[in-house]
C-alpha cells in the first residue's frame, strides 16, 4: 500500500459526515454492465432506491461517457464532436479520440438534472490524451446542473504500455498529470471535482487537490472482514478527501449474497460501520453488473 500521501490546500471543507453516514448513494453505469440498458426513468428508480437505504444521502452516479477501444487503445466518446469543445486542442491532442454519431447521454443527464443527482462523468482513456478528454467532456456537458465533475479509471489509463511495473493495471497517474487535469476541469467550472479510481493506491497520485475523490473498485475478497478492512484502510489513507466505494461485483456475490436483504444496504452499512474517520464524505456506489440480481427496482 502507498504511504506518505498528502493533499494541497487541505483545509476543512465543513463536511457534515459522521461515522456511519453516506453522503452519496447510487450506481455505476456502463454500456457493458447491464442488459438491457435501463431507460432514464429506470436509472432514477435504481438511484432513488439506493438513497432510500442511506438516510440523508444524495443520489449519485458514476456515468461512463468514454470507453477504451482494446484494439487501438484509443477512447470512444459517446457523443458527437463539437468544435466548441475542441477549442485550443491540436490534432495530436485528439489522436486516438473518436466520437459517436448521436448523443447517448443527453436524455439521461436531463433526467438526472430533474432528480437533483450528483453525476461524475468517467472515461476509460486508453492512450488518448487525458487533459484533452477532460476538456471535451466537461465542456460538452457543462450546462447540466447534475454534472459535478470528471472521473478517471486509472486501470484503463495507458494500458499495456511499456511503462516499468505496469503489470497490465494501467499506468500510474502522476501527481503532475493529476494536477493538470484538475486545473483543466476547474477551468470549465471552478466547483467541479475530479475522481480517480483504482483498487490499488500505488497507481494513484500521492499529492492531490483537497476535493479530489478517491474511488475504490476492489473485488475478489477472501472474506467480508477482508473487504471491510481494505475499505477502512482506503478511507483512512485519503482522509479528509471524499471516498467512493464501488461495490456489488459478481466475483464477491458469495460474500455479500449471505447478508440480509436488501444486500445493497447491508453491504454498504458493513463498510460504513468499519470506517474510523469522521468529517470525510463517503459514497456507496453499486455496480450495474448485479443491480437486477439484488432487486433494487
Amino acid at each position: 500500500m502507498t504511504t506518505g500521501i498528502s493533499c494541497y490546500s487541505c483545509a476543512s471543507d465543513g463536511s457534515s459526515h459522521v461515522k456511519g453516514d453516506a453522503k452519496w448513494a447510487g450506481c455505476r453505469s456502463s454500456q457493458y454492465g447491464i442488459d438491457p440498458f435501463p431507460s432514464p426513468s429506470g436509472w432514477t428508480s435504481y438511484v432513488n432506491k439506493m438513497t432510500s437505504y442511506y438516510k440523508g444521502s444524495k443520489g449519485a452516479l458514476i456515468w461512463i461517457v468514454g470507453y477504451v477501444n482494446e484494439k487501438s487503445w484509443g477512447c470512444r466518446l459517446t457523443f458527437p464532436q463539437s468544435s466548441s469543445d475542441l477549442a485550443g486542442l491540436s490534432e495530436s491532442n485528439l489522436s486516438g479520440i473518436r466520437f459517436a454519431d448521436e448523443d447517448e447521454n443527453e436524455a439521461y443527464l436531463t433526467a438526472f438534472d430533474r432528480a437533483g443527482y450528483d453525476v461524475w462523468l468517467q472515461v476509460e482513456s486508453g492512450r488518448a490524451d487525458l487533459e484533452a478528454l477532460a476538456q471535451i467532456v466537461m465542456n460538452h456537458y457543462k450546462n447540466h446542473p447534475c454534472v459535478k465533475g470528471f472521473g478517471i479509471d486509472v486501470e484503463w489509463h495507458n494500458p499495456n504500455s511499456l511503462e516499468k511495473n505496469n503489470n497490465g493495471y494501467g499506468t500510474k497517474l502522476s501527481d503532475s498529470l493529476a494536477k493538470k487535469i484538475d486545473e483543466k476541469v476547474k477551468s470549465v467550472k471552478s466547483d467541479y471535482s475530479v475522481f480517480v479510481k483504482h483498487w490499488d493506491s500505488k497507481w494513484l497520485p500521492k499529492t492531490f487537490p483537497s476535493d479530489m475523490i478517491f474511488v475504490n473498485d476492489s473485488q475478489q475478497f477472501g472474506s467480508l472482514d477482508d473487504l471491510k478492512g481494505d475499505f477502512q484502510y482506503w478511507a483512512s489513507l485519503y482522509a479528509p478527501n471524499p471516498v467512493f466505494f464501488q461495490i456489488g461485483y459478481e466475483d464477491d456475490k458469495d460474500l455479500w449474497g449471505t447478508l440480509s436483504k436488501p444486500q445493497t444496504k447491508s453491504l454498504g452499512n458493513l463498510i460504513l460501520d468499519g470506517l474510523d474517520t469522521e468529517n470525510q464524505d463517503v459514497g456507496i456506489i453499486w455496480v450495474d453488473f448485479t443491480l437486477t440480481d439484488v432487486g433494487v427496482l
